[in-house]
């Protein structure tokens, strides 16, 4: 009945996605890719502020376009575009969007031995999956392949997620304090072989200018002339509270001061999350190390959207194991289950609480963050019980 009852709240969650995506005359955020494609296959550069949206004026679908400041090889996996209308590629990727969700779901299952229950229950719970798929982003297509790439050690897969998204790369930390070399230095020949790969389609100017003047700038929140303010409320990220602290310049850009705070606490909690992955111990312990990494690697950008957190799956569902197997103490599950509720919680819903209660408006503001710290803490200490238990298995 259990089972039933989830699969139907799935079934009707994603039907509302998939009604927001055919409503949608604009496409969302798959837009920049998509004109991003098309720029880059007419031969101009991606890059460039004004040309997608320059595209997208003369298709008559929209009036601007989010600048593109993804890696270049990131266009590869997107070129099967070039045919379609934008909003005939939207309804298509958000069918492949939902195949990339079952293969992930089938991958936490054979690797931690996931219950159905758990994985179905993580899934109609966290918001932020229909959101992305409603959005058009690649969350869940590169949760995936970084998925598969620490199933099975492989870091080619991994390498390619952080050439759709850089953020992936930080695993990398996790498979070096364990001293796996091989794979981390399987990621990045494939960052290098996909970026040749992709000359064809993005030229080596396009490429070096992504390198040279568009990476550089996330570190100060200039991501590539994004107008969307730091501060917007729904930004879970370490950068955002700092730039609440120590203001920058304008809403757009960190201030120094928040900028290198931001990079010694990411830093150090990287630091940290590596010591917790060298001594994780079987399926179980490796994909809770993993899983705080993950939470790490959502919060350390400037910008930490809803859509972002489709990511949280992996967290969730490894720690979850670890509290069903015994790994970890009963005790846990209430900052297991707090950290999924609010994680959860729809925007709609805060925007209702902070009005309803003023007073504590930055509180619930900043409720999406405590979560994400919360499943971060929950996976480090399964991570953590792992490399004791007499009975872990070996890696």
């Amino acid at each position: 009945m259990a089972t039933l009852a989830l699969i139907a709240a799935l079934v009707a969650t994603h039907a509302e996605a998939l009604r927001r995506v055919q409503r949608s005359g604009n496409a969302r955020d798959f837009a920049t890719y998509y004109y991003a494609v098309q720029t880059a296959l007419d031969g101009d550069d991606p890059y460039a502020r004004g040309n997608l949206g320059a595209r997208a004026r003369a298709d008559g679908t929209r009036r601007a376009v989010h600048p593109f400041f993804y890696p270049p090889p990131a266009l590869l996996g997107m070129v099967w575009v070039a045919p379609f209308s934008l909003k005939s590629a939207y309804i298509l990727w958000f069918w492949i969007q939902e195949l990339a969700l079952l293969a992930t779901l089938a991958v936490l299952r054979r690797w931690l031995d996931a219950p159905l229950l758990l994985l179905l229950g993580a899934t109609a719970a966290l918001s932020p999956i229909p959101d992305s798929l409603a959005m058009g982003q690649v969350n869940l297509v590169v949760g995936l392949l970084a998925l598969v790439g620490l199933w099975r050690g492989a870091g080619g897969w991994v390498g390619a997620a952080a050439m759709a998204k850089m953020a992936p790369a930080l695993y990398l930390a996790g498979w070096g304090a364990r001293g796996a070399l091989r794979p981390v230095w399987a990621a990045g020949g494939v960052a290098v072989a996909l970026s040749l790969l992709a000359l064809p389609v993005v030229d080596a100017e396009s490429q070096w200018r992504f390198y040279t003047e568009v990476l550089p700038g996330f570190s100060s929140g200039d991501y590539n002339g994004l107008t969307v303010p730091i501060t917007l409320p729904a930004n879970h990220s370490i950068p955002d509270l700092y730039h609440q602290l120590w203001p920058g310049p304008d809403d757009h850009h960190l201030s120094e001061r928040a900028a290198t705070a931001a990079r010694v606490t990411s830093l150090s909690l990287l630091a940290a999350l590596a010591v917790v992955a060298r001594r994780a111990r079987g399926p179980t312990g490796l994909g809770a190390a993993f899983g705080a990494i993950t939470v790490l690697m959502l919060i350390t950008p400037v910008y930490t959207y809803e859509h972002h957190l489709a990511l949280l799956l992996l967290p969730v569902v490894a720690s979850g194991v670890a509290l069903l197997q015994g790994v970890l103490h009963p005790g846990w599950w209430t900052p297991w289950g707090l950290g999924l509720a609010l994680a959860s919680t729809p925007l709609a819903w805060l925007r209702a609480a902070k009005k309803a209660a003023p007073a504590a408006e930055w509180l619930i503001q900043e409720s999406k963050f405590a979560a994400l710290v919360l499943l971060m803490v929950v996976c480090v200490a399964a991570a953590w019980a792992s490399g004791r238990a007499p009975e872990a298995a070996a890696d």
